[in-house]
């Protein structure tokens, strides 16, 4: 079993016992590495073997992973897998030699002390005589694969194993994501999903910014398109380029320059296949960074910076902190005030610069034709909606969160948690899983322990999801005060606000005067509103020291 490896894993919505279920997909691989043998890595240890399924919204009883799917061996319909074994892969690197005639390759284990074996009878490989294995072999500094008795005329060697490195060579003048995702089909296939980009740096008028590229190295770029989707099988290694944005000028190009590699046009990708498309964080992040200045498009509010995000923060330590650091964007299931139904989205809360409430949020999904969509949905400005680092400051002051957390930190585990926004209709929902880890064992699962969610001016924790939303609806949940700015923030905002209207003003832009005056005229009424509520609340702090005054007295 040491030879299993689960490299990637990524959501999708499949049907579990007839019901819709968001779960993860981690493909178990061969692990490449200088402690097998030439022998093995060349004909015994071939391939992988299968996939584990696990649930991404229930947990066992135990607080650890719900498996779905983990056995080698099928047992029932649910997702079930035809052809389980992976000979491309992300972690699967070795020239391999495939003996149609002899059955030496290892399956997965039986017992502890007895395997399955399996032969190769897939289409991938290639039948070489002397002369062709002696010239590949120099080329790839591995003579053994011209000499080894084990290879015979009946031989196939396999080559280019990687799915990344098989792509690129294939078409090299695309960008490929460094987080391909495997997927079940309908027929139990196991499919690897690649997306693919044009790219350029000479888009006129437009933002330059950093690619990371699959080999690790910095491109700088000004355009980039998500224009082709390439579908690799995981056993034969056949490659399907399907080009999904025919408005790219640069993949339509190259369609002509390369009319064969490409799928025909009008040939549509699988059902079977795109149902399980997720939006490609390697392009999300880009965009969500651009989008942190230029979500406005006025030249005038663009110049002057008026109005600049900033990713929302999160605290990720024990340390009480006002700084935190950057949420990552995360899949969740999401249902936003303009869709039908909860559908798997990719999503990043936003707050204003130097602020912690949360002003926005972009999420991106795929819908039912399998296209996706990018939105960015924006909060009033006045709404003061809780923001994350504040929400975990508020959890550490709380006694009774506070208590109970505190239970679960023993000697020799650490804690750790993260905090994920779930928008759903108008409303977001905070959820804080807090996990424990066996501090000494490095192979060990996380444990969820307690989750804490809130929403509005509510919040709760719960032994699980379930338990913490039935406290959160009931008189379990915490009230909470949602911070607003202060009135040294406000005076700050009028003083930058007046400044902008002296300098619309004297420039002459009359309808940029007036956005500036309404804005002037917003912050001062919000200060008014502040100011009367301080007082309102500095007389009721009076007359209960008044009150206790000659209670004293009395007594």
């Amino acid at each position: 079993m040491d030879i299993i490896l689960l490299p990637q894993h990524r959501n999708g919505l499949y049907d579990v016992n007839g019901k819709r279920t968001l779960v993860y997909v981690s493909p178990r691989e061969i692990i490449s590495n200088e402690t097998r043998t030439y022998n093995n890595k060349t004909y015994e240890y071939t391939h992988g073997f299968g996939t584990i399924v696990t649930s991404a919204s229930t947990i066992s009883e135990t607080g650890g992973l719900k498996y779905l799917k983990s056995s080698f061996v099928e047992t029932d319909a649910n997702m079930r897998i035809t052809e389980p074994r992976i000979y491309f892969g992300l972690q699967t690197n070795e020239i391999i030699a495939i003996n149609k005639d002899e059955n030496i390759e290892y399956d997965y284990p039986l017992t502890s002390t007895t395997n399955s074996y399996n032969t190769y009878d897939g289409q991938a490989g290639i039948n070489l005589g002397f002369l062709d294995r002696l010239v590949l072999g120099i080329k790839e500094r591995n003579v053994k694969l011209a000499f080894s008795t084990n290879i015979t005329e009946e031989s196939n060697i396999i080559i280019k194993r990687n799915i990344l490195e098989r792509v690129n060579t294939v078409m090299p003048y695309l960008e490929y994501d460094k987080n391909p995702y495997m997927i079940i089909t309908d027929e139990g296939r196991l499919i690897w999903v690649i997306d693919a980009y044009t790219t350029s740096d000479s888009y006129p008028y437009s933002q330059i910014t950093n690619l990371v590229q699959t080999n690790g190295t910095l491109k700088k770029i000004n355009y980039i398109r998500n224009s082709v989707k390439v579908l690799v099988d995981s056993y034969d290694g056949t490659m399907k380029f399907y080009i999904t944005d025919r408005t790219d000028p640069i993949i339509m190009a190259y369609w002509r320059m390369y009319p064969s590699l490409f799928e025909d046009l009008n040939e549509q990708i699988p059902e079977d296949v795109s149902k399980h498309f997720v939006y490609p964080k390697y392009l999300y992040n880009i965009q969500a960074e651009i989008l942190k200045q230029y979500h406005q498009v006025q030249p005038e509010v663009l110049y002057r910076a008026d109005d600049v995000w900033d990713t929302a923060k999160e605290n990720t330590s024990k340390v009480s902190t006002l700084v935190g650091t950057d949420i990552e964007p995360y899949y969740t299931m999401v249902k936003t005030v303009d869709s039908k139904e909860a559908t798997l989205g990719l999503v990043l809360p936003y707050t204003i610069n130097e602020k912690q409430n949360i002003n926005a949020y972009l999420v991106g999904t795929y819908n039912e034709n399998g296209e996706k969509n990018l939105k960015l949905y924006k909060f009033n400005k006045e709404a003061a909606i809780l923001g994350t680092l504040q929400l975990d400051t508020l959890i550490e002051q709380d006694e009774k969160i506070s208590t109970e957390l505190s239970s679960i930190e023993v000697m020799g585990t650490r804690i750790e948690k993260n905090i994920i926004v779930i928008p759903i209709n108008n409303t977001l929902l905070y959820v804080e899983p807090i996990f424990q880890v066996l501090q000494n064992e490095n192979k060990t699962s996380p444990i969820l322990k307690k989750v804490i969610v809130a929403s509005g001016n509510k919040v709760a924790i719960g032994n699980n999801i379930k338990e913490a939303l039935g406290n959160l609806l009931s008189q379990e949940a915490v009230s909470i005060k949602i911070e607003t700015d202060s009135i040294e923030d406000l005076i700050d905002e009028i003083i930058k606000a007046n400044n902008n209207l002296t300098q619309s003003n004297q420039s002459n832009d009359w309808d940029l005067m007036g956005q500036d005056i309404d804005k002037l005229q917003s912050l001062i009424k919000q200060l008014e509103e502040l100011i009367e509520e301080e007082k309102k609340a500095n007389e009721g702090n009076s007359n209960v020291v008044e009150s206790s005054i000659e209670n004293n007295t009395i007594n």
